[in-house]
């Protein structure tokens, strides 16, 4: 018996819809009755799974189930949801015929006749590994390429992955360095205060400096130590909560920061020289302008000189400050004070017209400071010093020699 012609069309659409889902094997398409038992196994979940279309076809999909997912009614428990629902979508585990497990991406839906109940079930499953395996693939070739060392730490504080900067900075080799302490790469000393930033940055983790303002080292497996910067990136993922740590050794930096430091002091040493002109004469040039770290070093320089030499004069030559500002009358006169405490006299010249009338202006008082115009004025006047208490000295010896000698 012939079947009418409108039935071989619904059959012809059906061999075509069969062959399209069988065309498609980047995903398992199974067909599932009532009672999860498999009608129908798409060559995507042979290749899948590992099973054949003879070996599923008439069993329960639960096979694809963990032991503990079927110890839980999960299989059922699914079943019944898209029954109720008309479809299901959920992540889960699966396991192959070899017995290794696979991340899994589900749907199910209802396959309903044409007065709308439902039938049987269609289950696509996306296999997640693949996915996985590829991302990783690419987070790790982002890994090895990052120019920094770069350091994968999950929360119990211990090395989850590494790349070759890492090996090569710290001296490990990969195998060495995964599965310990991160503290490992820390020099003794600073441990104990790096578990409670470990902890602190798992308990708000957000992407930051480590140690702002901290001198931060790491610890060679030789042993040497060297300055570095440590930049925090949490990183969220299955396993859960991991930190990312990019560190640069900065030896080079902390150098070249030392060679501008010293070659700025060095500067300010020739800016504010303490000069001897004469024995026990001292003369200070003051050029440019004084600020509060400046004067502070002048002061120093000019007190160690005064005791390095016993100084009793000192010629402070301002003839190079170009303005005068109660600021700068202040730190002079302090420094004159301090000298003064050490027994040493001091002479201001090169006081300009215009700095003289400002310091009248201002109504700044120098004192009993001594001044003369120019520093030869001044020199002659710090002779004449001298000589008058080298005069003063003698009279005293000569008083106190028969005192001495009786």
């Amino acid at each position: 018996m012939v079947p009418p012609a409108g039935e071989n069309d619904v059959h012809a659409r059906l061999r075509d819809a069969e062959a399209m889902l069988d065309a498609i094997i980047e995903h398992a398409i199974i067909q599932l009755d009532l009672a999860g038992t498999v009608v129908r196994w798409g060559p995507g979940a042979e290749l899948m799974t590992g099973y054949s279309a003879a070996e599923m076809v008439g069993k329960s999909v639960s096979v694809l189930y963990t032991d503990e997912d079927r110890a839980a009614g999960l299989v059922d428990r699914e079943l019944a949801a898209v029954r109720e629902a008309g479809r299901f979508e959920f992540e889960g585990w699966r396991v192959r015929k070899d017995g290794r497990r696979f991340r899994a991406a589900v749907v199910v839906t209802a396959i309903r006749d044409a007065a709308g109940v439902v039938t049987g079930l269609t289950k696509v499953l996306r296999d997640l590994t693949a996915e996985q395996q590829r991302a990783d693939s690419m987070f790790h070739g982002l890994l090895e390429s990052a120019p920094d060392a770069m350091v994968i730490v999950a929360s119990d504080g211990r090395i989850a992955l590494a790349n070759a900067q890492a090996d090569r900075l710290f001296g490990y080799r990969r195998e060495d360095l995964i599965g310990r302490e991160v503290e490992t790469l820390i020099p003794p000393r600073f441990r104990g205060g790096h578990e409670r930033y470990r902890s602190s940055f798992f308990a708000d983790p957000r992407p930051r400096q480590m140690g702002v303002g901290l001198e931060l080292w790491g610890l060679r497996r030789d042993g040497t130590e060297f300055p570095i910067d440590v930049s925090l990136s949490p990183l969220r993922t299955d396993e859960g909560l991991l930190v990312s740590a990019a560190i640069r050794d900065v030896t080079e930096r902390r150098e070249q920061e030392q060679r501008l430091r010293r070659q700025h002091e060095e500067i300010m040493e020739l800016s504010t020289p303490v000069i001897q002109v004469w024995d026990k004469v001292l003369t200070l040039p003051v050029i440019g302008t004084l600020d509060s770290a400046r004067a502070a070093r002048l002061t120093e320089g000019l007190l160690f000189k005064i005791a390095e030499t016993q100084a009793e004069v000192v010629i402070f030559d301002i003839s190079g400050v170009p303005t005068i500002d109660t600021q700068v009358a202040q730190h002079l006169l302090g420094t004159v004070q301090a000298a003064a405490l050490m027994g040493t006299t001091s002479i201001m010249c090169g006081v300009r017209p215009e700095t003289a009338q400002s310091m009248v202006h201002l109504g700044i008082d120098i004192g009993q400071l001594r001044s003369r115009t120019t520093l030869r004025h001044a020199l002659q006047l710090a002779l004449t010093l001298l000589a008058e208490r080298a005069e003063a000295a003698a009279g005293v010896a000569t008083l106190m020699g028969p005192a001495g000698a009786g």
